[in-house]
């Protein structure tokens, strides 16, 4: 490729999300008044923001991602939802048989929350391929780090490319050898070692003494709290007319590697992250928010 991409390592998934009024009874039958079927995962749903962000733009920057998919019937799905958006990808497992991660998913509308049902990739851990040229016009990379062996190789060769960490939970065999190797970490606030309690300021301490040397904090629809070398902040979230809040996280980490990669600063870059993640949340499932995305508005 000769012009530059983002690089997106980690989950992909095949998501099946059911909206209803409100969370079904126990041992009940309930008529969804929607379903998506398409990818999904950490890692796709932010290579999938990029893509669409990058194309809007006119932008002739590539959007990669590094996963897992393999020859099932239920991968082949995923592989051509992620190319209908855009996304290249660099399967990890193109010789496996084996089934892909499921996601089964119900968004109440009642209360604009989502409980997920998934086996989430956690019995795959795929090794790396012995040469890495994925990372050759790379100008930002970001792990999930739900593939360790894939999210190891990714930012220990990453080189002076930044590598972004999608932090959603603590994993204490990952994140220990990881974080030394990463430049930017935007974690939720569920990331917590436990030793922490729980305490913001001590995580963002902790993640600046291990590695990284731009954080952020995510709480939900509450505000952001990030730290760089100049000083600390807080970026407000607007919390009206939520809807869905499935994906958000995922759509603020592919935006961010957008807005940063396009050369701005941390906290600007994670102020318009933030505003599409926002606007995801007022529209069902993780793709609507695109067809009311105003380009000229948000950017």
């Amino acid at each position: 490729m000769g012009d530059r991409s983002a690089v997106f390592v980690g989950l992909s998934t095949l998501d099946l999300s059911y909206a209803v009024d409100r969370y079904p009874l126990e041992d009940t039958k309930t008529r969804a008044d929607g379903l998506f079927l398409g990818a999904g995962g950490p890692a796709a749903n932010a290579a999938i923001t990029h893509a669409f962000l990058a194309h809007r733009s006119a932008s002739t920057r590539h959007t990669m991602l590094v996963t897992a998919l393999g020859t099932h019937a239920l991968a082949q799905s995923i592989r051509a939802d992620l190319r209908a958006q855009s996304v290249e990808i660099w399967d990890e497992a193109a010789a496996e048989t084996g089934r892909p991660p499921v996601s089964s998913i119900v968004v109440a509308a009642e209360t604009g929350t989502r409980t997920i049902v998934s086996t989430d990739g956690s019995g795959m851990d795929p090794y790396p391929s012995l040469e890495s040229h994925y990372l050759d016009d790379a100008d930002i990379v970001l792990v999930d780090a739900h593939y360790p062996r894939l999210a190891f190789e990714a930012a220990d060769t990453a080189g002076d490319v930044p590598v972004v960490l999608d932090g959603g939970r603590w994993r204490e065999e990952i994140h220990r050898k990881l974080l030394p190797d990463i430049d930017i970490a935007i974690c939720s606030d569920a990331f917590t070692p436990p030793e922490l309690d729980g305490d913001t300021d001590a995580v963002i301490d902790f993640l600046h003494a291990t590695g990284p040397r731009l954080v952020a904090i995510t709480n939900g629809g509450g505000p952001i709290r990030y730290s760089t070398p100049e000083g600390r902040g807080v970026i407000e979230v607007a919390a009206d007319g939520i809807v869905d809040t499935l994906g958000a996280g995922d759509i603020l980490h592919g935006a961010f590697c957008y807005f940063s990669a396009r050369g701005q600063d941390f906290p600007l870059a994670l102020e318009h992250a933030a505003e599409v993640a926002t606007l995801s949340c007022r529209f069902p499932g993780t793709r609507e928010w695109m067809r009311h995305y105003d380009f000229q508005s948000m950017r």
